[in-house]
Parts: structure tokens; sequence; C-alpha cells
């Protein structure tokens, strides 16, 4: 039995903490930061694999949810192998990053280049999807089928705590024919073949036009090369173990092979472009050269070099043909097809607009807004894809006007879908807006909403943005000082700035309602008080939040305009004798005993003020002495709007009558019998401390006696009271928002029980 207890009483506490349990996880629930989500990095070598004297792009990808850069995650680093690098000054020549990415150094150690770059967090904004990509562009040596380098390369990215990897096959080349004339590009070439030409860099864009690689006898050569639209001579870079004078002719400089290996490979070479000076042509109008060499021998071999700059980048891709004439050879053309290379990087934003972020209780309409912003690098890529799930409550999307020239914006599946069809410039703002109705959001409710970038595969938030529809209206209730309301109290609003937005009138049930009213502080104050009623010019502060889903209630009170009452005693003989002593009882149209024991004072009256309109008397209760009691009442009324002025009544009394004596024995003298007074209510009110108190608000009732002389009142129905209501929000200083509730009466309560069934649990168990 003993075990029994204890096994109830373990499953009460536990069922107790539950709900303790529930109301501490409501408590803390919504903490949760935005930008919580963590960065995405991503690793991709563009062409997928490297081929020999190929341009290699390894493309970098950082991004992240709103948010997510208000922390510091430190640099960016890149490590590359140093073999499959020809030359490491590409790094810094043909690598253009964007902002919010920088370049702080290269490092290398044995086997690998380790590239550092920053970010500059300050360029993001928190309420940004972020999403930036750059290139490291260099190229690769060349290979060979059977020479030292690996088959495939490995690179990878360090940042934010994760490390990307990506590897790569390399394709060699084989060995090639020596060339009886070729055009060979120095420079790199993308995955179509393309030579890439540098506009930052121009020496970088080498060419060299090989001729009689072959070593063949040739006859009256002549070379002949036309250079791309755009594009103009420069000489290239020299090499000091070349000998002989590094002179050029208009950017053109000839060398001379002075060796070769057993395998037939120039190894050493002489500048020679003095012995040629005159035989160099150069049409500048045509944009082409000739080179005349004579007659060539088998020990003559010659490399004609130059580079090009790049005087227009939108040149786009054109072919550049060299060719070789001899008088005993059919003539060689070799074309090398180019185009200046994109120095690819950018990085954008995405972030999201309500225009309204509460929502008044008669106001069903939202415009939502996505904004594609660049912070820098080149254009948006096309086919960027945003997409923006909207809520179930949203109903009835539009789609506002939008280039559809240059994006794709549809409806699907109560979805907003957006694509870029053209690469989006730096220059070009993007955004896109719809309005939806709301009308099934109910009052008090949140409305959130978030859109998202698709970037390789990895989804990137924007800022979440959120609407709550409020009651934004004032329900004013008037009452007079018994409680019971007041039409026609006339009340205006005004807004923090001191203007008038709202004015009306209480309706027969004493009640105001204002028009919906935006966020902001408020003051409420009555302009026009009702004929009978004192006006209450009390300015009242309220705050409409976002918080209030009911109409926000202010309870004011109209006091009755009260009226004053004057009686005189006088002697019914002489009415310029006033009488002073007199006392009397006040009472109103039902009985009741209003005021007590008044006394006329030495000019015979007495004074009340402070009546509520209605019907009074006055009835005697002690007569002065010598006087006869008058029990007659003295009725008067205190009319309703029309009490400034004062009431007067006056009253009678007797000299008390005393019979001659018929003996010298006096009788004793007749005492005249006291006038029937009203009958004195079980409960008598209490007498107030000076006739000029104002009437007790609630007098007790007793039974009404007919009073002789007081007219009836019409018997006044009771205006219907509306429902009890909470007092209105007014602030001192500022108003505390509606709509808020404590959990502290749920976990006292939690704690109470809990603490019972732990007592109860300690006497089971002993």
């Amino acid at each position: 039995m003993g075990k029994s207890k204890k096994y109830i009483a373990c499953f009460i506490i536990a069922m107790l903490c539950l709900p303790l349990f529930g109301v501490f996880a409501s408590a803390q629930g919504g903490t949760e930061k935005a930008g919580s989500s963590t960065i995405q990095t991503s690793l991709a070598v563009v062409t997928g694999t490297i081929s020999s004297r190929e341009e290699v792009n390894l493309r970098v990808n950082i991004s992240g949810s709103a948010g997510a850069f208000l922390t510091d995650h430190g640099d960016i680093t890149v490590t590359i192998p140093k073999e499959i690098v020809y030359n490491a000054n590409d790094f810094t020549t043909k690598t253009v990053i964007p902002q919010p990415f920088k370049l702080e150094n290269v490092t290398n150690d044995a086997t690998n280049y380790q590239l550092t770059f920053s970010v500059d967090r300050t360029a993001i904004g928190a309420n940004d999807a972020f999403n930036g990509i750059f290139e490291i562009k260099f190229g690769a040596p060349l290979m060979t089928v059977g020479d030292a380098y690996h088959d495939t390369q490995t690179f990878a990215v360090d940042y934010a705590g994760q490390n990307k990897q990506v590897t790569v096959d390399v394709q060699k080349q084989n060995v090639a024919i020596a060339p009886l004339f070729d055009k060979w590009y120095k420079g790199d070439f993308d995955k179509d073949g393309v030579a890439t030409l540098n506009t930052v860099d121009a020496e970088n864009n080498s060419f060299q036009l090989v001729v009689n690689y072959r070593r063949v006898d040739l006859k009256n050569v002549v070379i002949t090369d036309t250079l791309p639209k755009g594009t103009s001579l420069i000489a290239s870079p020299t090499k000091s173990s070349i000998s002989g004078d590094t002179m050029t002719k208009d950017g053109i400089r000839i060398l001379k092979v002075a060796a070769f290996d057993a395998t037939g490979t120039a190894t050493k070479y002489n500048y020679v472009t003095t012995d040629f000076q005159d035989k160099i042509h150069v049409d500048k109008e045509a944009n082409s050269f000739t080179v005349e060499l004579g007659d060539l021998t088998v020990d003559d071999t010659y490399f004609i070099e130059y580079s090009l700059q790049v005087d227009d980048v939108n040149t786009g891709l054109q072919q550049n043909v060299a060719q070789l004439s001899a008088s005993n050879r059919a003539d060689v053309v070799k074309t090398v097809p180019v185009k200046p290379i994109k120095h690819f990087g950018t990085s954008y934003i995405l972030s999201k607009s309500v225009d309204k972020s509460a929502l008044n209780y008669d106001d069903n309409e939202l415009v939502y807004t996505l904004k594609l912003a660049s912070l820098d690098g080149d254009a948006i890529p096309a086919g960027t894809t945003i997409t923006d799930p909207l809520d179930g409550r949203i109903k009835s999307p539009i789609l506002l006007p939008y280039d559809n020239s240059k994006v794709d914006m549809q409806l699907v599946d109560n979805e907003i879908r957006i694509k870029t069809l053209v690469d989006i410039p730096k220059t070009d703002k993007m955004e896109w807006s719809f309005r939806v109705n709301v009308e099934e959001l109910k009052i008090g409710d949140l409305l959130s909403n978030q859109a998202f970038l698709t970037v390789d595969n990895n989804v990137i938030h924007s800022n979440a943005v959120s609407t709550r529809k409020y009651d934004g209206r004032i329900s004013i209730q008037k009452v007079d000082n018994h409680g019971e309301p007041v039409a026609g109290a006339v009340y205006e609003v005004r807004n923090d700035k001191a203007e008038v937005i709202f004015e009306g009138a209480t309706d027969e049930a004493g009640f105001l309602v204002t028009k919906a009213l935006p966020l902001g502080d408020y003051t409420v104050t009555e302009i026009e008080a009702p004929v009978g009623y004192v006006l209450d010019s009390t300015p009242h502060p309220v705050v409409v939040s976002n918080q209030d889903v009911t109409p926000i209630v202010l309870g004011t009170e109209n006091k009755l305009q009260t009226g004053t009452v004057t009686l005189t005693k006088i002697d019914v003989q002489n009415n310029e004798n006033k009488l002073a002593g007199a006392s009397f009882e006040l009472i109103d149209e039902d009985g009741n005993v209003v005021l007590r024991d008044l006394v006329t004072d030495e000019n015979g009256e007495i004074t009340v003020d402070g009546l509520d309109p209605g019907a009074y008397a006055f009835v005697e209760t002690a007569a002065p002495q010598g006087y006869v009691l008058d029990s007659d009442a003295v009725p008067f009324e205190i009319v309703f709007g029309e009490n400034d002025g004062v009431v007067e009544v006056a009253k009678e009394n007797s000299h008390i009558f005393t019979q001659e004596p018929v003996d010298p024995v006096l009788p004793e003298p007749e005492i005249p019998m006291k006038p029937e007074l009203p009958v004195e209510p079980e409960n008598p009110v209490e007498i107030p401390k000076a006739p000029t108190e104002k009437p007790v608000s609630e007098p007790e009732v007793v039974v009404p006696i007919a009073k002789p002389g007081i007219p009836e009142k019409p018997n006044l129905a009771p205006v219907a009271k509306p429902e009890p209501v909470v007092t209105a929000k007014v602030k001192q200083e500022k108003l505390v928002k509606t709509g808020d509730q404590s959990d502290k009466p749920f976990i006292l309560l939690g704690c109470m029980l809990l603490g019972a069934t732990l007592l109860w649990y300690r006497k089971s168990v002993r």
C-alpha cells in the first residue's frame, strides 16, 4: 500500500510540473535571434577539369541568411597546389575581388599557395540575405603525357569553421609535332579554347609567331598578322636569359633560336630585332603588320613576339589571323580566337519589406517588396532565382508592374517566384512588389514572411517582415455621478502634434467609439457638456498600441449641475419677524430623509446647496420657542438644467395660545399636541455635519410617505446601464499597452499545488 501511495504521489507531481514547464517554455519562446543561420561556403573549378595551358577559374561562393554576418567569422583562406600554377602573379593581375571581400596576402609553403581574404561585414545589413562570389584566375603550365604533374589537383577553402574541398582531373596534351608555322598564345585559354585577353595586365597577353620550327628551306618568307579590333600592339616582357638587343619596332620583337636539344626543342635564343627593323611594317588603320624574313635555311628558326593591349573591353569574341607566305610553299594560315576576359566576381543582397508593420482592424491590404541589389563587382548573373512562399492567410496576390524583359515573375502554388533572365548590372536597382489581401488575419494575429535565394543548391533567407493586426479605436463611456449614462457629451481626439483628428458625441447609452487610429499617442478631451451637466475638460492621454485587440475603453464622468435652496422662517402675524431656532428635515420625492437637524439662523434662514435636480420638501421637526409646530411639508424643486439660481421658500409659524385663569389656582397649561410627523425609516440616514453638505449620493431607501403639498414626480424608467467595462488605459508619462497577459498567476498556482502535493507525499510515505 505504501508503494502505491508513492507511485500516485510521483504521478501527481509529474502532472503538476508539466504545466509549469509549459509556462516557462512559453515565457522563453521567441528568443532565437534572427540571423542564427550558419554561413554557407562552396568551391568549384568552373571548367570542371584543368587542361594544359588553360586558364583556371576557381570560384568561391560565400553566402548567409539575414543576420548571419553580424558575428565575425574570421578570414577566408583558399589553398591552391603550387605545381598547377604557371605564374603566381596571376593571383593579383587576373583576379578582381568585389567588396565586401579583399585579398589581404598570398603565402606559400613547399606544396601550396594560401590566399587570405578578409570580409567587411559592415557592408552587409542585418536584414540582408547575402551572396558573394569571386574567382581566382591563373594559368596552368604546359603539361604533356608522361610528365611529372599529378593527374588530379585538390583545392580548399576555409571559412566560418568550415572546410570545403574540390578535386578535379588534369588533361595533359601529347607531344606536338614541330610546326612549319604556328601562332602561340602565352596567356591562358578558356574551356572552349579561346585565348583570354587580360584587361588588367596587358603584358600577359603575349603572342609568338613561330617560323620554321620544322627547320626546312624556305624562299621569300613574309609573315602577316591581323590583330583583333579594339586592341593595339605593345612589347612583350623581355627575359634576362636571352642575349642580344632587346629593342622593339612598334611593339614587335624578333628572336632567333640558337640551340635545340636532342628532342628538337628550342633551348636557347638571341634577340635579333635590329637585323629586321627595316623589314617590319605596321598598318594601324588595318590593325595589322608584316615582317619580311627573306630566304630561310634549316638553321633559321624565328619567334616574332608581341603583346596585345585591350582598348575596348566590349569587343567580344574575335579571330586573330596570321599567315606565312613563301615562294616555294603553299601559304600557311593560323587562327587564334580571342576575347577580353571577364573578371567575374559579384556580391549582392536580397531584402524584403512590407508597407505596414501594424494593420488596423478595418484594413486588409498589404504590399510586399523584394529588393535585389548589387554591392560590388560584375552583374548579378542571369538565372538567379528568388522564392517568396506566402502564408496561408495571404489571399489574392497581385503582381505590380515590372520589367519582364529582365525577369520572369510568377505566382505558383501561393509562392512568388522570380528569375533573372539577363545579367543585372550593378547600376540597375531591381525591386518587385505585390499586393495581397489579409482579411483572414484576426485581430491580435501576427503575420510573418521571408523570401529566400537558391545559390548553388544552398538556400539563404532574407529578413522576415511581420505585420500585427490591432484594433485602433477608442471607446468612450460617459456616465454621471450616479452611474447613469450621459448622452450628448462632445469629445475631440488630438494626436501627438496637437492636431484634431476626431470629434463626436456620446449616444443615448453614453458611448462614443472613434474611428480606427494609427499607432501613437493621443489625448481625449470633453469640449462640450450636455445641458444640466458640469463640463469635465480634463485631458485623458491614451496610447494606441499594436497589442490592442479590442477598442480601448476610456471611462469618464459628468456631474449633474446642482442647485441651492433657502428656507426662511417667519411669524405668521408679522412676516418681517424672522424666527431663529426652528429645526427641519429635508426629504426627497420618495420620502427619504436627505438632511436632518437643519436649524434656522438668526435671520430665520436655512440654506442648502449641492442638490441634484429633483423634488424635495422641508419638514419642520421642532418649532421656535413660543411657536406652534407646523409639520406641513414645504415643497420645492431643483429643475434639471435650470438650477443656476437659488430656490427660495418660506415657512410660517403661529404663537402658542394661553387661556385666562378662572381662579387663583392656575391650572396646568395645556400642552398642545405635537403634529403627526413622518414615520422615520428603520435605518435613518446619517445626519450631515453641516447644512451645506451635498446630498448623499445613494441615500438609504425607506418606505415612501406621502407628504402634504409635495407634487408627485412622474415615474422615470431607469436607463439601462451598459455592460461593465475596464477603465481606459490612461497614461501619466506612458500608458501600459493593452493585450499583454502575465504568466505569474499560473506559475504561483502551480507552485502552490506542487508544494501541497509534496507535503501530502511526505506524510503518506512515513
